[in-house]
């Protein structure tokens, strides 16, 4: 599930990010979803704006986005990476900038018969890639990269992002895409309870915490290997750790124009009452799709 390599979009990624910091990771779905299904697959799945994805593309050229941004500032958009790159992400103290990216319906689902791609589009990829171009590491949970078939983040498009894995139980069957390709090799942080003895070769394990995966010190690890900017593609369950310890700087959701119903429903994968106050720092639109961007207030 790669986006297209002749996709303007991906050329700039290529052409204006040299990042020299931690590498980013790719995926191979469009989002990776945690929740057996519920986060955000990398590139390539199926498109539910096709009508707009016909309008859009250019022969030779691939799709290319016909987006708007209404917030802060109206106007078209003519290169999402360079809106998004933009953007001043600060490192809070000892950790990165967290980033996390999901797509919902409008009744609130985040995946349809087990994974993100219904909900997805094209220029719903595009925001996905761009997001990857920024970023330094790419933080999905195992369930989610198990679902979406991840791939390493540079095998799926322009980027330079290390995939990192939280997993619990190490269940990491050997026919995963991410345990070879390109870039380094994955980060699977796990308890140190977990034996790591049976993970297969094409990782580097990491122990974090006791009987649980420990995610502050999951970032505060990634902060001292030098990653400034921590990309969380889900799912829902792992997003809902980072709110609960108050550790998502900024929320892109892109919103669908569908209802879905079903019970994987839920950006926060079923945690218990919180409450997180956000501002809203951007909104995109492409047809009847919205791109949301918030910031946490604290």
């Amino acid at each position: 599930m790669d986006f297209p390599a002749s996709s303007p979009q991906v050329q700039v990624v290529d052409t204006c990010r040299r990042r020299s910091e931690p590498g980013r990771v790719a995926v191979e779905g469009e989002r990776p979803p945690e929740r057996r299904g519920s986060g955000r697959s990398p590139a390539g799945t199926a498109s539910t704006g096709c009508d707009q994805a016909v309008e859009n593309t250019v022969p030779g050229q691939g799709y290319i986005p016909a987006m708007e941004q209404l917030l802060p500032t109206s106007g078209p958009v003519g290169s999402v990476l360079d809106l998004l790159d933009g953007d001043p992400r600060p490192s809070p103290v000892g950790r990165p900038w967290v980033a996390a990216n999901m797509v919902a319906s409008v009744d609130g689902a985040y995946g349809r018969d087990g994974r993100s791609a219904g909900l997805s589009s094209e220029a719903d990829r595009e925001v996905f890639r761009a997001l990857r171009a920024c970023a330094d590491v790419v933080l999905v949970a195992a369930g989610t990269a198990r679902t979406e078939r991840y791939r390493r983040p540079a095998d799926a498009g322009p980027t330079n992002a290390r995939l990192a894995v939280v997993s619990g139980s190490l269940h990491l069957p050997a026919d995963q895409p991410f345990l070879s390709g390109s870039g380094p090799d994955p980060i699977v942080y796990h308890p140190s309870t977990a034996d790591a003895g049976r993970l297969p070769a094409g990782v580097e394990p990491r122990a974090m915490g006791g009987t649980t995966v420990d995610i502050p010190a999951v970032l505060a690890d990634l902060y001292a290997d030098g990653a400034r900017l921590v990309l969380c593609e889900g799912g829902p369950i792992l997003l809902g750790q980072l709110a609960e310890h108050d550790l998502l700087d900024e929320l892109f959701v892109t919103m669908s124009p569908l209802l879905v119903g079903g019970e994987q429903v839920g950006l926060l994968g079923g945690h218990g009452p919180m409450h997180r106050g956000l501002s809203l720092h951007r909104v995109l639109r492409d047809g009847d799709s919205l791109f949301l961007t918030y910031r946490s207030d604290s």
